[in-house]
């Protein structure tokens, strides 16, 4: 059919309706599992990451986790890399990690360096390489996240909804 058709836009509008509606559901499901439980979240102990660095958990105000919504899996292996805007106005490289086989980084700060303070950091997914791995055509060669801490008490979980051709994101907890 011709892309001029009016038979081959319907059906097109029909799989972009789809597309959306299956991103919501997946979104959904997502914040549903995301939500941890409180004894969960009371545990101070030091865990082992993929990174083979060990944190204390309680230290690190700051994850992330990444979900190829097309595939319905984690997106395993991508580098992000956590910057800070400074006074000037430009940004200040803080720490670079790689998501683990389950899709999350939580290893932004070493042992005994502080976390999160007040000000604008970017969360920057290296997502073109992750889909040239898998030989998939893609839109986005990367994807800057940029958001604001206002309470540094507060844990900060910056999740990343993505597929070939667009993503999503939100705070988690």
């Amino acid at each position: 059919m011709h892309p001029g058709c009016a038979r081959y836009q319907s059906r097109q509008l029909v799989k972009v309706r789809a597309l959306a509606a299956l991103s919501t559901v997946l979104t959904v499901l997502l914040i549903a599992d995301s939500v941890p439980s409180s004894a969960a979240a009371s545990i101070t102990s030091i865990t082992p990451h993929a990174d083979n660095s060990t944190v204390t958990d309680t230290m690190q105000n700051l994850s992330t986790h990444i979900l190829d919504t097309t595939r319905g899996r984690p997106a395993a292996e991508v580098p992000v890399t956590l910057f800070q805007r400074t006074s000037s106005q430009s940004w200040a490289k803080i720490s670079t990690g790689i998501t683990d086989g389950d899709g999350r980084f939580r290893s932004f700060f070493a042992e005994g360096q502080p976390g999160l303070e007040r000000g604008v950091y970017k969360l920057y997914f290296d997502v073109g390489l992750y889909f040239r791995g898998r030989s998939v055509e893609s839109l986005y060669p990367f994807v800057e996240i940029v958001f604001t801490v206002a309470d540094p008490t507060q844990h900060y979980h910056i999740p990343l909804l993505l597929n070939p051709f667009g993503y999503s994101t939100y705070r988690g907890s």
